[in-house]
């Protein structure tokens, strides 16, 4: 079947379908006809390869969905028959790359069919050593070897376990983004599967309106089977993770208001605060140096705090430092982000720390809970280098301080709770930013809550845009309404 045929069928299907109901004889169908098509990749309740996959989503939210069955594609060929016989029998699906994301139904579905890309994750880099070629299922952590044995890098993710996909089209920050800029801006051509089942390059001299709509605009458009990213010269740096006691606060938000202001573009740093009922109040620094430098002074208030009870610095390469990070996320466990962005000033900084500090007394009686927030640098560097995105920001904005809220509990009946106190801290940094002269309104993506809406705060120009584009590629919103998960440029 053409491309152009199955357009026509599809147009006359999808007029015709109510999105609100479907019927289980419907996925029925399909999840038979595609184990028909393709019987040794598709997997059903009960199976092992079905546990194996449900078992291997990071948050006990996206395992609690249960699909009428899984399909793992290996090819783009694949992919492309999948959305077709999904959009034939008018049965909503997700998408699934590294199965990283927390909110429930962004990468996985209850009742319908989850394309598990998980098994395209080949790396391949050209002979120039300037591209690197990552299947879309791949995780970062299956990246840095193949780099790192060539001595080479990527802006790509800092955490081992975290999916290229997902982390590359909600925009993405790297240990080089000061450099290099974000992760988006770095992909020189996506291979995309459309609504219509064709296959096309995505660059800046194909379809170059969605190659500027994919970097920030997640899975709205299609499915990314392959991204080809740039590479660039990189040896081993310095880098690690420092823990330090609660005590040292308030030198180290002021060398983080330091770093801001005199930002030095081969510096990295996540500062986070936590607070548990059994472990207390606690510091953890990951910082990293992307030279052969050890211990900086502009990264020394972080990485040499006088009561410190962990410090791992060292130089090492990429693989190791990205293996380290995802020791200390804990999977399976009812976790959530949040988050927002405001100014810089240490004056600031001090007041969103009380904040969350007094946050604490609203979720400190959650089982099990874990309340932690992280600030980062997000400095000019990250909005000007690389060719552009949509996330709608410019060097205007001035540096900014990106905010994550990242909390975990056990209960399920404890959801309300945990997530009125979220939202009620949140609403109160913005208040109170606001009030001082440097709030934004812009949401990561990547750390936004099911209850945020990252892509309308990009502003009402590059929204208006991914719609149309949107329209474009889309016409009948396949990827808005067939795949309901994550956030939608229908919605924002």
């Amino acid at each position: 079947m053409t491309s152009a045929t199955a357009a026509a069928e599809m147009s006359t299907e999808i007029k015709a379908r109510d999105t609100n109901t479907v019927s289980a004889a419907n996925t029925e169908g399909a999840c038979l006809l595609l184990s028909l098509e393709l019987p040794s990749k598709t997997s059903f309740p009960g199976s092992t390869a079905y546990q194996t996959a449900l078992t291997s989503y990071f948050s006990a939210q996206e395992q609690s969905l249960l699909p009428a069955c899984m399909v793992a594609p290996t090819s783009s060929f694949e992919v492309s028959l999948i959305v077709l016989t999904l959009a034939r029998f008018h049965v909503p699906f997700a998408i699934r790359g590294g199965g990283h994301t927390l909110n429930a139904g962004a990468a996985n579905i209850a009742s319908g069919v989850t394309i598990n890309l998980r098994f395209m994750n080949q790396v391949t880099v050209n002979d120039q050593k300037t591209v690197a070629s990552i299947g879309g299922g791949a995780k970062w952590g299956e990246v840095y070897p193949v780099l790192d044995a060539l001595k080479i890098a990527t802006s790509g993710g800092r955490v081992s376990s975290v999916g290229v996909g997902g982390l590359s089209t909600g925009g993405g920050i790297s240990y080089f983004s000061g450099r290099q800029g974000l992760v988006c801006d770095n992909i020189v051509n996506y291979e995309v599967v459309l609504a219509s089942g064709a296959i096309v390059n995505v660059n800046e001299s194909e379809n170059s309106d969605l190659w500027l709509a994919l970097k920030g605009g997640s899975n709205n458009f299609g499915i990314v089977t392959r991204f080809d990213i740039s590479t660039f010269p990189q040896d081993v740096f310095y880098g690690g993770v420092v823990a330090s006691a609660y005590s040292t606060l308030g030198s180290q938000l002021a060398g983080f208001a330091n770093l801001l202001a005199n930002f030095d573009p081969y510096a990295a740093l996540i500062m986070s605060i936590s607070w548990s009922a059994t472990q207390g109040f606690f510091l953890f620094n990951n910082v990293e140096y992307t030279k052969n430098v050890e211990n900086p002074p502009i990264l020394q208030p972080f990485t040499q705090a006088n009561t410190s009870v962990l410090n791992t610095m060292r130089i090492s390469n990429l693989t190791d430092f990205a293996n380290e990070a995802a020791q200390f996320g804990a999977s399976g466990l009812r976790n959530q982000f949040a988050t927002t962005t405001f100014g810089g000033p240490l004056s600031v900084l001090t007041t969103v720390e009380q904040l969350w500090n007094d946050s604490i007394a609203t979720v400190s009686s959650i089982n099990g809970v874990n309340w932690a927030m992280s600030i980062q640098p997000w400095p000019q560097p990250f909005e000007t280098q690389g060719s552009g995105n949509s996330l709608g920001l410019s060097a205007s904005n001035g540096p900014l301080v990106l905010f994550l809220l990242s909390y975990s509990w056990n209960l399920e009946s404890d959801d309300v709770a945990i997530t009125a106190a979220a939202q009620k801290l949140i609403a109160a940094i913005d208040a109170a930013t606001q009030k001082a002269g440097h709030y934004s309104p812009f949401k990561y993506l990547n750390y936004a809550a099911y209850w945020q809406n990252p892509i309308a705060s990009y502003g009402a120009a590059s929204v208006q845009n991914l719609k149309a584009i949107s329209h474009k590629y889309d016409p009948f919103g396949v990827f808005q309404t067939g795949a309901p998960g994550g956030f939608k440029i229908s919605k924002a």
